[in-house]
């Protein structure tokens, strides 16, 4: 019979667990030392038990392995110089590129003009005008755009402007408009105090009062609609003279009762 496949994790039960280690780590060093002789290979094993026991092989000194493993792992002295002097190149190449730069700013700026020839002169003249024509093409295409931008909100609120007259007309045609009067709407108050010859012919009941002004309506174009609050002069005063009869007539009735 076959052994069982066993489960690749850490063992739980202490004892168990030793046992393990022991059978394992010998059965590595016989197969590092089996290696070590059948291909002649130098081979060193370093191994460090759970309660910090060490436990190794080599098949010469281990110094000589470790250090050997080192050499391998670290890169070469050549390499770094070769890199460090690539870099310093690249350094100083940006280094460069920044001096010149700055020496052309200050140049645009009119500043450290000294030393130039006038072909020199003439090139930096010519990408001052070159900047001048670029920075004055994209002003004005902006100032376009601005404009555009104003004349399509101006025509955007026109048309919200006649949408709002149509919706204004379409509300005046259900309402009905009031016919307005052809006198004035407010009746001239004349007071007692201006003389006597104004009230001279007029009975205490019959003169002016400012009861028997009439409002007839508002004169707002805008609203197109007349409010009449009071009805006509005549029709008010026609209705005041029918109370009078009627309070006379009832006072006559009561005192002839009254004799009776």
């Amino acid at each position: 019979m076959g052994r069982g496949k066993i489960e690749i994790k850490k063992i739980e039960n202490v004892s168990t667990r030793q046992v393990t280690f022991s059978k394992r780590r010998a059965g590595l060093l016989k197969k590092a030392h089996e290696l070590a002789v059948l291909c002649d290979a130098e081979v060193g094993i370093i191994v460090f038990s759970n309660t910090g026991r060490l436990y190794d092989f080599s098949s010469s000194s281990m110094r000589g392995i470790i250090d050997r493993y080192n050499r391998a792992t670290e890169p070469s002295t050549s390499q770094l110089q070769v890199e460090m002097r690539q870099e310093q190149a690249e350094l100083e190449t940006l280094k460069n590129e920044v001096a010149r730069l700055r020496s052309e700013n200050a140049r645009l700026m009119g500043n450290n003009l000294g030393g130039t020839s006038v072909q020199e002169l003439h090139k930096l003249e010519q990408k001052l005008n070159d900047s001048l024509i670029s920075i004055k093409d994209k002003k004005d295409a902006m100032l376009f755009e601005e404009i555009e931008r104003s004349n399509r909100k101006e025509r955007e609120l026109g048309y919200e402007n006649e949408v709002l007259r149509g919706e204004i007309d379409k509300l005046t045609r259900f309402i009905p408009l009031t016919q307005q009067p052809s006198q004035p709407g407010f009746l001239e108050y004349t007071p007692a105090a201006a003389g006597p010859s104004s009230s001279a012919g007029l009975s205490r009941q019959d003169r002016v009062s400012p009861d028997t002004v009439c409002y007839y309506g508002s004169d707002n174009t805008d609203s197109e609609t007349a409010l009449q609050l009071r009805p006509p002069c005549s029709d008010h005063l026609k209705m005041k003279e029918e109370a009078k009869r009627e309070s006379s007539s009832s006072r006559s009735s009561d005192s002839k009762d009254m004799e009776e």
